[in-house]
């Protein structure tokens, strides 16, 4: 028997592998960088410096082709109860809830703003903010002009897939087969046990007539009877599982855009938390490379094996790629810390140039 249940579907996603290269050759093209400038600069092996160097290069490098590994192998899977996302060496569960499926129109006239770490790129997967406000998840592999909406346990997921009725479609199967395996586990009504027959009452007299008392007694009664029957309230259908409790409509509705704000003179105000670029990790490499550039052409570089020559490259080092490290990792985990940690390596590669360059 299969360990587990096959899917309901496998959806093509839109895809632009020459978007999806950009960051992985950066990357690659960074650890070139810096392994050239080991082996063919004034570091001489095994310095620290020159070990430096070469662990940063090979660093990013290995991150560059894992990158480029998950963005290459991410596929979609459609379940009965869920979204799974695969890729080389992991996936993602997105359980489904009951909620609306949405289309939101991501460029072109009336489009919503989808701010993320890589959206510059084209291209989106992982956390990103819906029109300012909201907090989504985005699996979008290529500039699309739309992509879907569905609701999950992690949030709303967005999806850019290449046919976006296929997707539809497969979300439907996935809420009907939801619906039938809740109908089946419904436990079947009992049969009521025959009841005996009662003997018939004995027939009243057809001239009896109530007294005052009786007729008051009835009257309050129905009284009674009725207030009860007005304050019973209806009972509230209750929705159980967590798949779409009904079929997703085709095509999916549009999805309302709320009212944005407006400044003096009807200014549009777009308010946001500023989120660091991609290519912020490279100021670092650029800077130290800067000075260490000036410095050769000048000719106040420190001779190679000399205590200041290997200061010099240990700074340099500690300036530029060890820095550009870093803010790779501050990126990843930490987005609000790139700032300072990109600061803190072009002001170190400020002081080494102004101890090299200066009078």
């Amino acid at each position: 028997m299969p360990s587990r249940i096959p899917p309901i579907a496998r959806i093509r996603l839109a895809r632009s592998p020459l978007r999806l290269l950009i960051v992985p050759l950066i990357l690659l093209a960074a650890s070139a960088g810096l392994i050239a400038t080991a082996v063919l600069g004034p570091l001489v092996a095994p310095q620290p410096s020159w070990i430096a160097l070469v662990a940063g290069g090979a660093l990013l490098a290995v991150i560059g082709l894992l990158i480029a590994l998950r963005l290459l192998t991410l596929r979609l899977e459609v379940e009965e109860a869920a979204v799974r996302t695969r890729w080389f060496g992991g996936e993602r569960l997105y359980p489904l809830v009951p909620g609306p499926v949405t289309r939101v129109r991501l460029r072109g006239p009336n489009a919503s703003s989808l701010r993320s770490r890589t959206g510059w790129l084209g291209w989106t997967v992982g956390r990103a903010t819906l029109r300012g406000e909201e907090q989504v998840q985005v699996l979008r592999l290529a500039s699309t002009p739309s992509a879907i909406l569905v609701p999950t346990e992690r949030g709303r997921l967005a999806i850019a897939a290449a046919s976006e009725s296929e997707l539809i479609e497969a979300l439907s199967r996935a809420a009907r087969a939801r619906q039938r395996l809740e109908e089946l586990a419904r436990p079947e009504p009992l049969e009521p046990a025959p009841v005996e027959a009662a003997p018939a009452p004995e027939p009243e007299p057809a001239t009896h007539v109530l007294t005052g008392i009786e007729r008051a007694m009835l009257a309050e009664r129905q009284a009674l009877d009725g207030a009860q029957a007005d304050a019973a309230p209806e009972a509230a259908p209750t929705e159980s599982g967590i798949s779409m409790p009904q079929p997703i409509p085709t095509p999916a509705a549009p999805e309302a855009r709320p009212a944005r704000g407006w400044g003096r003179g009807g200014a549009r105000v777009l308010l946001g938390r500023p989120r660091p670029s991609a290519a912020f990790v490279l100021l670092p490499l650029l800077g130290a490379g800067g000075v260490w550039l000036a410095a050769g052409v000048t000719g106040r570089l420190p001779e190679a094996g000399t205590d200041l020559g290997r200061l010099t490259s240990l700074g340099l080092v500690l300036a530029g790629p060890a820095t550009s490290v870093g803010a790779i990792m501050a990126l990843a985990w930490w987005p609000r810390l790139v700032g300072v940690v990109v600061t803190s390596g072009l002001a170190a590669a400020v002081f080494v140039g102004r101890s090299l360059l200066g009078p």
